[in-house]
């Protein structure tokens, strides 16, 4: 019975929030050749700005920027590997895929040879 009360509440916060955006999106197609460029694109994201926190106001709004919150925090929590890490594992990754490649190559040659063999299309490589 809450959820519903707070879905109920939140419709029209969902409402200007979406008349705020398509606001910003007609205004940046009306004020085509009339001012500059980037005046455009800072009314387009200010309407974007704006239309986001009156939807962050809304309880799907605001579990939403909770949950952005908290991946941030888990973020900063990641160890990154050093510049000499990365490089190191890098040329692993291609030596390994180097080696690999040859010995599919040897293999591939070899099942070729012995197929030609078994067929009889003859036995050179």
């Amino acid at each position: 019975m809450a959820a519903e009360n707070n879905a109920t509440r939140d419709i029209p916060l969902w409402i200007v929030a979406i008349l705020i955006l398509a606001g910003g999106i007609v205004g940046y197609g009306y004020l085509e050749g009339q001012v500059l460029d980037l005046v455009r694109i800072v009314v387009l994201l200010a309407a974007a700005g704006l239309a986001l926190f009156v939807a962050s106001r809304t309880s799907k709004g605001g579990e939403f920027f909770s949950y952005v919150r908290e991946v941030d925090v888990e973020r900063r929590k990641v160890v990154w590997p050093t510049r000499q890490e990365t490089l190191q594992t890098t040329l692993i990754v291609l030596v390994i895929t180097v080696i690999v490649g040859i010995i599919l190559f040897a293999m591939d040659t070899l099942f070729g040879w012995i197929v030609r063999r078994l067929i009889g299309l003859g036995g050179e490589l």
